[in-house]
Order: structure tokens, then C-alpha cells, then sequence
């Protein structure tokens, strides 16, 4: 008998390889990201005692006010490098950058509204990003990579 060379049984039939298991992401990348945001959240801890010592009348403050908001602007777009590095190289979530992106506008925003004295505005967006930075250094330094 002749066989059909198109037919394929179990013993000419190819297995297709093995899917690998997913290897893991850096881990360095959520070191940094811990690192960022503790200092993130202890410049606007040193924000909201700058201006609570200038409301209470040493006006001097606010000049080390303004220079650690335009640090902390500059901080802030570092927290957005550490969640992308999160993300890539350390394959963790996404979720992370669209909330390091929103503290830096915010951030942004609220350097804005303070050099144009919008003080009614400027404080509650201050406690909003206290909330926002405190909540987000909290995940980060709970944040566990898969192994």
C-alpha cells in the first residue's frame, strides 16, 4: 500500500514547541519608582509647611515655597519616568503612569495657579495632591514584582 505523503499521522505529525513561561520584569524599576515617590511626597509635605509658615506671616517663606514648587515640578516628571520604567523594563502595571502623568499635570497646574496668587484655588488642589502623592508612595512601596 502506498501511503499519501499529505497525510499526516501521529508519528510524522510536528508538535508545536513549548510555550515558554513569561519571564519576570527587572525589579529595579519599582526601586526607583519607591524612590521618586517618597521624594515626590516629601516635597509636598515641605510644600504645604512653606506655606502654612507664609500664611502664618514669615513672608520669607515664600520664596523657598516657589524654588521647591519648580523642584517639585521637576520631581514629579521623574515619577513619570519611573512608572514607564515600571512598566517597561519591570512589566508591571500600566495603571501607574496615567497617575504619575496626572500628579505631574496637576503639579503643573497647580504651580500655574499659584505664581497667579489664585490662592482659592491653589490650597485645595495642595490637599487633593497631598491625598493623590501620599496613596500613590503607599502602593509603590507595597508594590510586590512576580517572581
Amino acid at each position: 500500500m502506498l501511503k499519501n505523503p499529505l497525510s499526516a499521522t501521529s508519528a510524522t505529525r510536528a508538535e508545536p514547541p513549548p510555550i515558554p513561561a513569561p519571564r519576570p520584569g527587572a525589579r529595579w524599576p519599582i526601586g526607583v519608582l519607591r524612590a521618586v515617590s517618597v521624594l515626590v511626597l516629601i516635597q509636598v509635605l515641605l510644600q504645604a509647611a512653606l506655606a502654612g509658615g507664609f500664611v502664618t506671616g514669615q513672608v520669607s517663606l515664600l520664596g523657598l515655597h516657589s524654588a521647591n514648587g519648580t523642584l517639585l515640578f521637576l520631581t514629579s516628571g521623574l515619577l513619570v519616568v519611573g512608572a514607564v520604567l515600571l512598566v517597561r523594563p519591570g512589566r508591571g502595571p500600566w495603571w501607574p503612569i496615567v497617575v504619575a502623568t496626572s500628579v505631574w499635570l496637576l503639579i503643573t497646574f497647580q504651580a500655574g495657579i499659584g505664581f497667579a496668587r489664585l490662592i482659592g484655588l491653589h490650597i485645595p488642589i495642595g490637599v487633593a495632591l497631598m491625598g493623590l502623592i501620599s496613596g500613590f508612595t503607599w502602593w509603590a512601596c507595597a508594590y510586590r514584582t512576580r517572581r
